[in-house]
């Protein structure tokens, strides 16, 4: 299973293939977390493999004005199945 996995100190995200059974849930679910936030916002995919489906999800505090601490981009497979996450800011 892909993970992408965000370097805080140099700003770049790295990707490692998971052997199952490697890393709990919470091991991985840690480093998709989001800073505290008051705003969600989608977008959907347009076009090609999952379109209608989830793109982005934009996490803010102070409304939808304010700032992003946090967003997610999925990807998507051939068969329009969800294939990756990862935490892009």
């Amino acid at each position: 299973m892909p993970v992408t996995k965000p370097d805080y100190s140099t700003g770049f995200s790295t990707t490692t293939n998971l052997d199952a059974g490697t890393y709990s849930v919470t091991q991985i679910a840690d480093g998709l977390s989001i800073p505290k936030y008051d705003y969600i916002s989608l977008t959907y995919v347009a076009a090609g493999n999952g379109v209608g489906e989830i793109q982005t999800v934009t996490y803010k505090t102070g409304g939808s004005g304010g700032i992003t601490v946090g967003a997610l981009l999925l990807g998507y497979d051939i068969s329009n199945r969800l294939s990756t996450v990862t935490r892009t800011a």
